[in-house]
C-alpha cells in the first residue's frame, strides 16, 4: 500500500469515529445555501439520514473499498422520490451533495496538511482524494437524479391523467360545483378565461417540447401573469385555458398550430370557449398547409365557424359564386385580395386603398377586374362573396381551383 493510500484510509478511520459532527457541519451548510430543504419535517428527517449514510459510503471508499461496491444509502432514494414528489428541481439535489463534497473535502484536507508529510506527499493525497470525492458524488448523484426523474415522471403522469379527467368530466356538464371543479384542477374557472387547442403533425420531431414552448409563447403574448391549465388528451396536442380575455396573439411560423375559441366565464364558458376552439381546429386542418397560419381566432373565421358542410361541398360552392376568381394563383389572389378590402370598408374605394397601401385607381382597375374574372358585378350576394373570399383565404388551395 503506498504512502498516500495509507494514509487517506487511516484519516478516514479517524474521521468515522466523528461522523455525526461532521455530519452537523454539512448540514449547517446546506441550511444556509437551500433553506427550503428544512421546512418540511419528514424531509429534513431523510435529508440527515442521507447526509450521515453519504459521509459513511465516502469514507468507505477512502479506505480502498471500489466505489461500485458502496450503494447508494437507500435513504437517499426515499430523498430523492420525496423532493421529487414536491416538485423539488433535481438541481436542488446536486446543489445539497455539492454543498457535502465542500465541507468533506475541506475536513480531509486539514487533516492532510496536519499530518507531517512532505509537501509532494501532501500535494498527491489532496489529489486523490479529489479524485475519490468527485467520483464519489458523481456517481451518487446520477443514482438520485435517476431516481428523482423517474419518480417525477410518475408523478406528473398520474397528476396529468387526473386533470385529463376531470376536464373531461366538466366539458361533458360533469365535475360538480365551480368550488370542486377549482379544488380538483388547481386552477380558477369562476372568472374569464381564454381557451385555446394546440397540435403539432403526427411526424413533427420532439411534438411534447414544441407544444410545451407555444404553450408558454401564448401566455406571454397575451399577457398572461399566471400559468395556464394544460391537459394533453393526445401525445400531439394541448388543451390550454389561459387566465383574462386575452387579445391580439402573433406567433412566428413554427411546428405548432393555435386555435383560440375567444374568451368565456364560469363553467360554461369553460365548455364554450373550448368548444369554438376545437371548430377552429377543425376548419384549419381542413386548410391547405400553405394557406394555415401560426394563430387563428374564433373571429378570423367568422361565419365560417358555423360550416359544417365538407370541404368538397364548399369548394363547389365557392366556385359558383366566385367564378374564375376561385383560380388558385397569384394574379387572382391580388384581385380576391383587393376585393375583400373593398367589402370590409363598406364599399369605400378610400378604405381600401389605405388598407392596401394603393392608389384609389389601382382598387378601382382591380375592381373591375374581378368583376369581369368573376363573369357578373356584386349585385344581392355581396355576403355571399364575402364569405366566400373569407373561405379562400383561411383553407386555400382546398377550396381554390387548380390554375391552369
Amino acid at each position: 500500500m503506498s504512502t498516500v493510500t495509507a494514509l487517506l484510509a487511516r484519516l478516514a478511520t479517524e474521521v468515522h469515529g466523528d461522523v455525526e459532527a461532521l455530519g452537523a457541519r454539512v448540514l449547517v451548510e446546506i441550511d444556509a445555501g437551500l433553506p427550503e430543504l428544512g421546512r418540511d419535517p419528514r424531509v429534513r428527517e431523510l435529508l440527515v439520514a442521507t447526509v450521515q449514510g453519504s459521509l459513511e459510503g465516502a469514507l468507505v471508499v477512502l479506505t480502498g473499498r471500489a466505489q461500485d461496491d458502496v450503494p447508494l444509502p437507500p435513504v437517499a432514494g426515499e430523498l430523492a422520490r420525496r423532493l421529487a414528489q414536491q416538485g423539488v428541481p433535481v438541481t436542488v439535489v446536486l446543489r445539497a451533495y455539492r454543498l457535502g463534497q465542500s465541507v468533506f473535502q475541506q475536513e480531509l484536507i486539514g487533516r492532510i496538511a496536519g499530518s507531517g508529510l512532505g509537501t509532494t506527499e501532501v500535494g498527491d493525497a489532496v489529489r486523490a482524494l479529489t479524485a475519490v470525492a468527485f467520483g464519489y458524488v458523481d456517481r451518487v448523484s446520477e443514482e438520485m437524479v435517476a431516481v428523482h426523474q423517474a419518480e417525477r415522471d410518475g408523478w406528473v403522469r398520474r397528476r396529468d391523467a387526473a386533470r385529463l379527467a376531470m376536464v373531461d368530466a366538466v366539458l361533458a356538464g360533469r365535475g360538480g360545483t365551480v368550488t370542486e371543479v377549482e379544488a380538483a384542477l388547481g386552477h380558477p374557472v369562476a372568472g374569464e378565461h381564454l381557451a385555446a387547442v394546440l397540435w403539432v403533425d403526427q411526424d413533427a420531431p420532439d411534438p411534447g417540447r414544441a407544444l410545451e414552448r407555444a404553450v408558454g409563447d401564448v401566455g406571454a403574448a397575451l399577457g398572461c401573469t399566471r400559468a395556464p391549465l394544460v391537459v394533453a388528451p393526445d401525445a400531439v396536442t394541448s388543451w390550454a385555458w389561459y387566465p383574462g380575455t386575452g387579445g391580439p396573439v402573433t406567433l412566428p411560423p413554427g411546428p405548432v398550430s393555435v386555435a383560440l375559441g375567444g374568451p368565456g366565464r364560469g363553467l360554461d364558458g369553460f365548455r364554450g370557449a373550448h368548444r369554438r376552439a376545437r371548430r377552429v381546429q377543425e376548419v384549419v386542418t381542413a386548410a391547405a398547409p400553405a394557406a394555415r397560419l401560426p394563430v387563428t381566432t374564433a373571429d378570423d373565421l367568422g361565419p365560417l365557424l358555423l360550416l359544417d358542410a365538407g370541404t368538397d361541398l364548399l369548394a363547389a360552392r365557392v366556385a359558383e359564386i366566385l367564378g374564375d376568381l376561385a383560380i388558385d394563383d397569384e394574379q387572382h389572389a391580388r384581385l380576391r385580395d383587393t376585393l375583400a378590402a373593398y367589402l370590409r370598408g363598406g364599399g369605400s374605394l378610400v378604405a381600401a386603398a389605405g388598407e392596401l397601401h394603393l392608389h384609389k385607381n389601382t382598387v378601382q382597375y382591380r375592381l373591375r377586374r374581378a368583376e369581369e374574372v368573376r363573369g357578373r358585378p356584386l349585385g344581392d350576394d355581396r355576403l355571399d362573396v364575402e364569405v366566400a373570399l373569407l373561405a379562400c383565404r383561411i383553407l386555400g388551395a382546398t377550396v381554390l381551383r387548380p390554375a391552369g
